[in-house]
């Protein structure tokens, strides 16, 4: 059993390409876990409640305020949020099908519904029971638009760059007529003032400005000074702060808040005072922080809070009531400047929270909340998470580590209407509460509402008798934070009220995979609500996501217009191309720009493999072949080197996949893949049987390579099957095997089959393609295309197992240099031929090269040959360095065209060792060569033209006599090669009729072709 837990999508927008890729990564890893041999759960699931649904249904039923809602009733608005949520679950199926994202959609959870609900309410009755489900009166951060607070997980997610006021102000002790100078960045909660903290432990100054006496905190004078522009003033005193706790200081605003007459206001000892920023004296207003409403608590200051959690001053705000904070912030500082007390005014940037959902400016109000207590649990979190296993690493164990360690409790309730209620009933006479934890514990209310639904306004309806005095209890007018609705997954998305047996058997899930964010969200929810249930996490492994930016770098939103939706993406790109791409770019964990050209290029790489099947199913059928009745260990005795090589990339690339994927190194995984299909599939294998394949006679060596072809192509199907389903199954289908699953996503994973591997023979290649490499390079020194054959390579390998590497794979070498004569010399050897030759071609140039040529001669006959071998060949002709130190230039001209040489051997170094390559263009060559370049075009032509690959055609070409003259000479080998009847014409003229012409420039030559089916 893989026991998956679905991390469900918040239903309330569409999917674009970020939750592309979170999903993506899902689908890999429970395909793998299936192909592997699991019993995977994989039950989909939605994210249905919360504030964003209810924000877009006022939006939609045009409700602006209370009296709207009174008018719509919450029967109209519940109705119309289920629609929103149909929409959008409609979507984000059909979105997920087409990505080919295999969950159970079926039997998905919904956090909506009544059995979920339930189990929300299991958890916090089980929570007040043991102490853990508190009310309180907090400050929390609030949203003024979502008129709700929010919890500190929350929080953590909103935080933007913002800019602020930034004020200094004077606040003036009562006794000694001296200031006490505060800086704060919320203007808004000066209202709210209640006391000053200062530092008792530190040093403050008493300086002197235009007469009047500030107080400040030593170390940060040198920077007040600064930022205030204060340049004429003295320090008179310094002292301990201690010595200040206690002095009564005026209230700054108590002409205008009446609330502050007649209360005394002190300075007191602060926690924690910075000396980062500020005055070292702090302004505590302990309605509007939580360090602020701790600090009030321990010293009796009162709660003052004179802002709703809209946001607008009521009347307790005296000369604010009725603003907004934007408003009572400008107001305040006018305030201040008219009475003296205003010292500077200004603006600053810094990090502040915004709703996460809505993306408004949060305010620290006081009110009465519900929380979820953290310190029961703590240890128990932090010790569960150390057993847990997490990708990266880094993740859980510093940053969900750290989270851990400052976690708050946990404020649940919500001031709103779409959610699952608090299940908290309260008498109206003793205040006596009933916690509610099931369904079936409604039948004990005495009131009852006809729809069974668990939304608000039935809920509400429900009246219970006090067993206490016998009043009347009602419910708590509060829903749920929505994060305690997906937090609570792990029991309610298998309905472990009612299937224990189903819950016993997946908890604690294998795998859940989320943005790295979720650190802050999902994933500690989850834990928080297991560790108080269970005293255990819910998941053994955790898969961090990345999240997606545009292809400059810049976070994709709907405001910027730079979103990629999911079906825009689909449309264009298709899923499989998509799919790899997000995955192949980074490891899973990091952020990538999605750049669209970069899609199309792994698209390319699908197209290859598409080509390599269309090569194999096209030959397959010419001969019959049926790979059910073969298998490559039947043919031991006839492998090819190149053969024998395939088979093992194959099976070490399986090997290699299945490690990186058990490490959750998804992108590595599928680079493998790609690199395996498109360098060793394509570049390498398919080209070094393609002669094998073209062959009339089918012989053992031919269905050798058939059948490795074969052996490796569905090996990489089913390494490809979880990160490119669809093309996995439309290319199975075509070398599907008798007795096969009908699906490749339900055939087993391929098994690493160590008796087809040789390790020398991949080491050996390795060595093999760096030569190839080095020729390559010869030959565009010496300005030859691989196309045209060179009569001889010379190799000269530095070690012994070099020279086994390429004596084992000479003939692949030789096919693959498109040369006729390979030569290996022995380890460490000069090659003699090099020399011969070199004194030959010395002796013709003499009379042009005089005493230097006689200088060259000396050397040779003293024996020095090796002297001359530093440089042989290079493009344009050769530099040959004497051992005086003089030089001999010789052009390619002098070489070629005067001398007429017998050859010219151009020299390339690789770290295995040197090649000579034999650039001599002779008649023979020439002819080839030109044939190369005419069979290329046809077959391009033949696909223009819509021409199957085994459609006979007959050709005909005109082009100048010296060109035909070649064509001519090698008309058997292009006959062959391009499978047609070809005749040269002078003209081509009225009997092109019913051919496919096109005209080309070869080598500088006009070539008029034409072709049609025979």
């Amino acid at each position: 059993m893989f026991s998956f837990l679905e991390g469900p999508p918040t239903v309330n927008g569409y999917m674009h390409v970020g939750h592309v890729r979170g999903r993506v990564y899902k689908d890999i890893v429970l395909r793998y876990k299936l192909m592997r041999g699991y019993d995977v759960w994989r039950r989909a699931g939605w994210d249905c409640q919360g504030l964003p649904t209810e924000l877009e249904v006022e939006k939609k039923l045009n409700i602006t305020s209370k009296k709207d809602l009174e008018r719509i009733g919450l029967e109209r608005f519940v109705e119309e949020a289920n629609k929103v949520i149909d929409h959008y679950i409609s979507h984000w199926r059909s979105a997920s099908e087409r990505l080919g994202l295999w969950l159970d959609y079926e039997n998905a959870y919904e956090t909506r519904r009544n059995e979920y609900m339930e189990h929300v309410w299991a958890l916090l009755k089980h929570a007040y029971e043991q102490g853990d489900l508190v009310e309180s009166l907090r400050v929390v951060p609030t949203c003024p638009h979502c008129e709700t607070p929010l919890s500190q997980h929350e929080l953590a997610q909103g935080y933007e760059e913002v800019k602020d006021p930034s004020i200094y102000v004077k606040f003036p002790l009562t006794e000694s007529g001296k200031f006490i100078v505060i800086w704060t960045t919320t203007p808004w909660t000066i209202p709210g003032n209640e006391a000053v903290a200062i530092d008792p432990e530190k040093k403050y100054v008493e300086l002197v400005s235009g007469g009047e006496r500030w107080i400040i905190a030593e170390q940060t004078l040198t920077r007040f000074v600064s930022e205030v522009g204060l340049t004429n003033y003295t320090v008179e005193a310094n002292f301990i702060g201690k010595e200040l706790i206690g002095e009564i200081y005026n209230h700054p605003l108590a002409d205008e808040v009446p609330h502050h007459k007649g209360h005394i206001h002190r300075i007191i000892a602060g926690r924690t005072i910075t000396m980062d920023e500020g005055t070292g004296c702090v302004h505590i207003a302990p309605a509007h922080g939580p360090e602020d409403f701790t600090l009030g608590q321990e010293n009796g200051l009162p709660i003052f809070c004179p802002v709703t959690p809209t946001g607008f001053f009521h009347a307790d705000g005296g000369r604010y009531a009725g603003k907004s904070v934007e408003e009572v912030s400008k107001l305040v500082v006018e305030d201040l400047s008219s009475k003296g007390l205003l010292v500077k005014s200004g603006e600053i940037v810094h990090n502040y929270p915004l709703c996460w959902r809505c993306g408004t400016k949060l305010l620290y109000l006081a009110s009465v909340q519900w929380f979820l207590r953290v310190g029961r649990i703590k240890r128990a979190m932090i010790e569960g998470n150390n057993q847990v296993k997490w990708w990266p690493d880094w993740a859980g164990k510093n940053r969900f580590g750290e989270w851990l360690e400052n976690a708050e409790d946990w404020c649940i309730s919500r001031t709103k209407i779409w959610g699952t209620p608090l299940p908290v009933w309260r008498c109206e006479s003793c205040d006596e509460r009933l916690v509610i934890g099931s369904r079936h514990e409604l039948d004990a209310a005495e009131v009852k509402p006809d729809n069974p639904d668990l939304h608000r306004p039935w809920i509400d309806r429900y009246i219970f008798r006090c067993r206490r005095c016998g009043g009347r209890m009602v419910r708590l007018p509060f829903v749920l934070d929505t994060w305690l609705d997906s937090g609570v997954a792990h029991i309610a998305s298998v309905d472990s009220l009612h299937q224990p047996h189903l819950f016993q058997k997946l908890f604690p899930y294998d795998f859940i995979t989320e943005a790295i964010d979720q650190t802050r969200g999902w994933f500690y929810t989850l834990l928080f609500t297991s560790t108080i249930l269970f005293g255990k996490p819910p998941y053994k492994t955790v898969l961090n996501q990345g999240h997606v930016l545009d292809e400059f770098g810049k976070k994709m939103s709907k405001s910027r217009g730079n979103v990629i939706w999911a079906h825009d993406a689909f449309e264009k790109y298709c899923a499989d191309p998509l799919r790899l791409y997000l995955v192949y770019k980074a490891e899973p964990w990091s952020t990538i720009n999605f750049v669209p050209a970069e899609v199309a290029q792994v698209r390319e790489q699908l197209n290859i493999l598409w080509n390599i099947f269309s090569f194999a199913e096209t030959y397959f059928g010419i001969d019959g072949f049926r790979p059910e009745e073969h298998n490559p260990r039947d043919y031991r005795d006839f492998l090819r080197p190149e053969d024998m090589w395939i088979l093992t990339r194959t099976n070490k690339v399986v090997g290699e996949v299945s490690e990186h994927l058990e490490e959750m190194e998804i992108n590595n995984a599928c680079r493998k893949i790609l690199n395996f299909i498109v360098e060793d599939l394509s570049r390498t294998y398919v080209r070094a049987i393609r002669r094998r394949a073209w062959s009339e006679t089918l012989t053992r060596e031919k269905l050798a390579a058939y059948t490795c072809l074969h052996y490796a192509l569905r090996k990489a199907l089913l390494l490809l099957a979880p990160f490119a389903p669809y093309i996995s199954e439309a290319l199975y289908e075509r070398v599907r095997r008798q007795g096969d699953p009908e699906s490749i996503h339900l055939a087993d994973w391929p098994n690493v089959d160590d008796d087809l591997v040789w390790e020398k023979v991949e080491s050996y290649m390795e060595i093999v393609k760096d030569f190839l490499t080095a020729i390559l390079a010869a030959r565009q020194k010496g300005g030859r295309k691989l196309r045209s054959p060179v009569s001889r390579i010379i190799i000269s390998p530095k070690t012994a197992e070099i020279k086994e590497a390429v004596q084992f794979f000479s003939s692949y070498l030789a096919s693959s240099s498109n040369c006729r004569s390979l030569e290996i010399l022995d380890v460490g050897a000069n090659p003699p031929e090099l020399v011969r030759e070199l004194e030959l071609n010395l002796r013709v140039l003499g009379p042009k090269l005089g005493g230097k040529l006689r200088m060259l001669m000396d050397l040779l006959r003293e024996g020095k040959k090796e002297e001359l071998l530093g440089r042989v060949y290079v493009e344009g002709g050769a530099e040959v360095e004497l051992s005086d130190g003089s030089k001999i230039n010789l052009t390619r001209e002098d070489l070629l065209e005067k001398t007429k040489l017998p050859e010219v051997l151009v020299k390339s170094e690789c770290r295995y060792g040197e090649v000579y390559v034999d650039i001599t263009l002779a008649e023979d060559l020439e002819a080839v060569a030109a044939a190369n370049e005419v069979i290329r075009r046809i077959q391009l032509m033949r696909k223009e033209a819509n021409l199957n690959v085994l459609d006979k055609i007959e050709c005909v070409i005109t082009a100048e006599p010296s060109f035909s003259r070649k064509i001519l000479q090698q008309i058997e080998y292009v006959e062959e090669e391009t499978r047609s009847s070809l005749k040269i014409a002078a003209d081509i003229g009225t009997g092109g009729e019913g051919y496919f012409l096109r005209g080309w420039k070869i080598n500088g030559v006009d070539v008029l072709i034409g072709i049609k089916r025979l």
